[in-house]
């Protein structure tokens, strides 16, 4: 970063990421990258070697998820404008929490696919939320680059999402037992409504310019 600031032709402006708007942005979406990785990866795990289910069925067990990520896109695609990106941003965390939750709670096939659809719709949401926030008050020229920074912290957020999981549910991933996987779900769940708070505190009111 020091090279950057010293340099006659930098790469980038690095100060473009201590801009609030892009800031939030970087963080929604590698939180919400790193929850969406956390549940798949989870679910993944759960229903092969815990239920029993074959690779087959597992993927067919997903489509509600990827039916609700795409859905929770859509609908805050078309909402963003009215309610802002705070209102929203906070919804989809609260959305996502409330389904991470529901497998940490209860055991079994059903509440595992129910609760990750749900969660997948606020995740869905997050995304464009998050990418609405940091493009959204930089300037043309500025654009590309703030995108190539949202992409990053997507990386980085499946990163540290399969990082995190891996380790908080390793005994269940190993096959010696179950109660990773609601400890999982459950550390999901608390990084979910942490980063609700912080939304909400953070995150560029709509009306401010």
């Amino acid at each position: 970063m020091a090279r950057q600031r010293l340099a006659a032709s930098p790469l980038m402006d690095v100060r473009l990421l201590a801009r609030r708007p892009v800031a939030t942005g970087s963080l929604l979406i590698l939180v919400a990258t790193a929850l969406m990785i956390m549940m798949f990866f989870l679910g993944t795990f759960a229903l092969q070697q815990h239920y029993g289910y074959g690779a087959l069925t597992t993927g067919l067990l997903f489509l509600p998820s990827a039916l609700s990520t795409m859905l929770g896109a859509q609908a805050a695609g078309r909402v963003i404008g009215r309610t802002g990106a705070r209102t929203l941003a906070v919804a989809g965390l609260t959305v996502a929490a409330a389904g991470l939750a529901v497998p940490a709670i209860w055991t079994g096939a059903a509440p595992l696919v129910a609760g990750m659809a749900v969660a997948a719709a606020g995740t869905g949401t997050l995304f464009v939320v998050s990418a609405a926030t940091a493009l959204g008050q930089v300037a043309a020229h500025e654009a590309g680059l703030a995108s190539g920074i949202v992409s990053t912290f997507h990386e980085f957020g499946a990163s540290v999402g399969a990082a995190v999981v891996s380790s908080v549910a390793a005994v269940s991933i190993a096959g010696t037992g179950t109660g990773g996987f609601s400890r999982g779900f459950t550390t999901a769940a608390i990084v979910a409504v942490v980063t609700a708070v912080a939304a909400l505190a953070i995150t560029p009111n709509p009306r401010s310019r």
